[in-house]
């Protein structure tokens, strides 16, 4: 069964809002880029991230919630989760796992 993590993240207080993004692509990207069992990262930033109470979205597939599971408790999965705290508000930011997509409308 195939899942994702789902990620809403907010900035610390003391970081701005372009430096967040800033740093999630230039540094944190690649950290998240070399997850083991990663299949798939996509990233959005909200259009107003001030309304939203967040930063950055980033949603990282996986084939399974064990394949998943074994990324974050990976060597370069805590790596990936120490980096973040560097930057975000880890109280604030959300991480949910998720399964069972479904697509409900697709253009063709």
């Amino acid at each position: 069964m195939a899942c994702k993590m789902v990620i809403l993240a907010s900035r610390k207080e003391d970081t701005s809002h372009d430096e967040c993004i800033e740093y999630m692509h230039e540094d944190h990207a690649p950290l998240v880029n070399d997850l083991p069992n990663l299949q798939r990262y996509t990233s959005s930033v909200p259009t107003d991230p001030e309304k939203a109470g967040y930063d950055y979205v980033a949603q990282l597939w996986f084939q399974s919630p064990g394949e998943m599971n074994e990324a974050f408790e990976s060597e370069q999965g805590r790596e990936v989760q120490q980096d973040a705290t560097t930057f975000l508000d880890m109280d604030a930011t959300k991480m949910i796992p998720a399964v069972n997509e479904t697509v409900h409308y697709e253009a063709e």
